[in-house]
């Protein structure tokens, strides 16, 4: 069971689940397993969300911070913040580093475009001079994204004290409605003893999806689902996200034990959705169902 101390309790929006995801993404892979794992464990894209945007006028982009690159435009570095995908709503802005204070004059917008590029709305506009966060050497402006989906816009223009543009770059994000739709997928529906079983959660739905930590074998005796003996769980394992319209890019690994008897069995995992302002998490358990043949 994924702990709720890890998630976080009352409201169960997801404050907490950063850190979790981070914890998750750098835990090593056994190298056995690593070895093994086929392309089935692969992350693939089951709906691309953001194929719209790729589809509009093309801006010059800041690369996203989390990618660790930036612009530079005259020893300042220039990151957006994300992510493109927003599921009900978020934040969205930009990232601003110098090492020695540039005294630019920034104006950045936010605004609602259809799926053209063009302006619809004009929600937001916010003018900053570095010259007055000194000595700071670093500022985070951003926006609140509406909930209403729909494609947004943000720019960002960079001028000299003199009042000379500099630079200006931009970047589209879409804001979605978030849909509940994860399932867990066997790499085959029989299994032989002695073989090894890989196990992938795929999220056609818009919404983010935690597994991990612990799994359970269970087979199928007359009309009920018993603990299998051959397999005493529950399992460990690493925690791992799943984003919105993906697969897994990892995989729950079982091997099948050599004295495992022939039967109806399926493997039990819970999983944690999740998405922005959500009001109750949701901790479905997920199934799957194989066959062990001789």
């Amino acid at each position: 069971m994924l702990h709720m101390s890890l998630i976080g309790k009352g409201s169960g929006r997801p404050s907490g689940l950063l850190a979790l995801l981070v914890f998750a993404l750098v835990l090593p892979r056994p190298a056995a397993v690593a070895e093994t794992e086929s392309s089935f464990c692969e992350s693939h894209t089951l709906h691309d969300y953001l194929a719209p945007l790729k589809r509009m006028p093309k801006l010059r982009e800041p690369p996203f911070r989390r990618t660790g690159r930036a612009f530079h435009v005259r020893g300042l570095e220039v990151a957006a913040s994300g992510p493109p995908l927003a599921v009900s709503g978020g934040r969205t802005g930009y990232q601003l580093n110098w090492e020695t204070n540039p005294k630019f004059d920034i104006t950045m917008a936010l605004s609602r475009v259809d799926w053209h590029g063009k302006v619809i709305q004009r929600i937001e506009r916010r003018h900053l001079r570095l010259g007055e966060l000194a000595p700071a050497l670093i500022t985070e402006p951003n926006f609140v994204l509406p909930g209403k989906p729909a494609a947004y816009r943000t720019t960002i223009v960079i001028r000299s004290p003199s009042g000379r543009k500099l630079a200006e770059f931009g970047n589209y994000y879409r804001v979605i409605r978030p849909t509940v739709h994860s399932r867990l997928a066997l790499s085959s529906d029989t299994y032989s003893p002695g073989a090894t079983l890989f196990a992938r959660v795929e999220n056609p739905g818009a919404a983010f999806v935690l597994f991990g930590e612990e799994y359970t074998i269970e087979k199928l005796e007359g009309q009920l689902w018993v603990p299998a003996p051959e397999s005493a769980g529950p399992f460990t394992m690493p925690l791992y996200f799943v984003a919105p319209g993906t697969t897994s890019g990892h995989c729950t690994v079982f091997p099948i034990p050599a004295t495992m008897p022939a039967g109806r069995y399926r493997l039990s995992q819970e999983a944690v959705i999740s998405w922005p302002l959500q009001r109750r998490q949701r901790r479905p358990t997920l199934h799957a169902e194989f066959d062990v043949v001789p």
